[in-house]
């Protein structure tokens, strides 16, 4: 029984560092939304900012339009810099060099996918 209980406790607690960490990427999410929208042209690199769980995160990641718009296609995905990918909260399901995308899982990917910004907007930079 209080295997069981710990078990579950484990479980609350995992599901709860999945949500927050989603959130706190998703205004990541938002802010490189706002930068691409504002990029001059579609042919130059873009520096966006790393959307990492870390709330102290500085570093950035230049990538293509293209590139962007490919992890975008699913709202679970987000842009990090190599390193600062958490297993506990996310998958890493491509590594291009310069950066990872990784995928929310457990929790962390309905709540990622609740506050996509272009679910609400329907906006396509």
């Amino acid at each position: 029984m209080a295997e069981q209980t710990e078990a579950r406790s484990n479980g609350d607690q995992l599901a709860r560092r999945q949500t927050q960490a989603a959130k706190v990427q998703a205004v990541f999410r938002e802010v490189n939304e706002r930068i691409v929208r504002i990029s001059p042209g579609r042919s130059s690199p873009i520096e966006i900012v790393c959307e990492c769980l870390n709330t102290r995160c500085s570093e950035s990641v230049s990538l293509t339009a293209e590139e962007y718009e490919a992890v975008r296609r699913e709202p679970g995905c987000f842009v990090v810099v190599a390193g600062h990918d958490v297993r506990e909260v996310e998958q890493v399901v491509d590594a291009a060099g310069r950066y990872l995308v990784v995928r929310k899982i457990g929790v962390g990917s309905a709540v990622a996918a609740e506050l996509n910004p272009r679910r609400r907007s329907r906006h396509t930079p």
